[in-house]
């Protein structure tokens, strides 16, 4: 099999893959994810996107401060943390990325 064969089958699977959630996704943006990731640091420096992920688990908290449940504030924390090293590690596969 080819490698390009094998990048389109891996390709479908991906795609199936996302058909399973809403994506909003177009083709092209699945095909070039790498573009697609400078993009959005493009429009959100790393330090303006982790403190806009920081403003929106702030007011998620603000929201359930009349019920507040321990371990879903707690699941949440660790979501909005490992959000940020995602960010932090999208933003090193980026720069990282050779000039093509």
């Amino acid at each position: 099999m080819s490698l390009k064969s094998n990048r389109n089958s891996d390709m479908e699977e991906i795609k199936k893959l996302l058909d399973y959630q809403p994506s909003g996704l177009s083709d092209e943006e699945i095909e070039n994810a790498d573009s697609e990731m400078e993009y959005f640091f493009v429009n959100f420096p790393l330090h303006e996107a982790r403190a806009n992920l920081w403003e929106l688990y702030k007011g998620w908290v603000h929201l359930e401060a009349e019920s507040p449940e321990g371990e879903e504030i707690k699941h949440m924390l660790f979501f909005c943390n490992q959000m940020i090293s995602f960010l932090n590690f999208s933003f090193i596969v980026t720069r990282q990325k050779p000039n093509t």
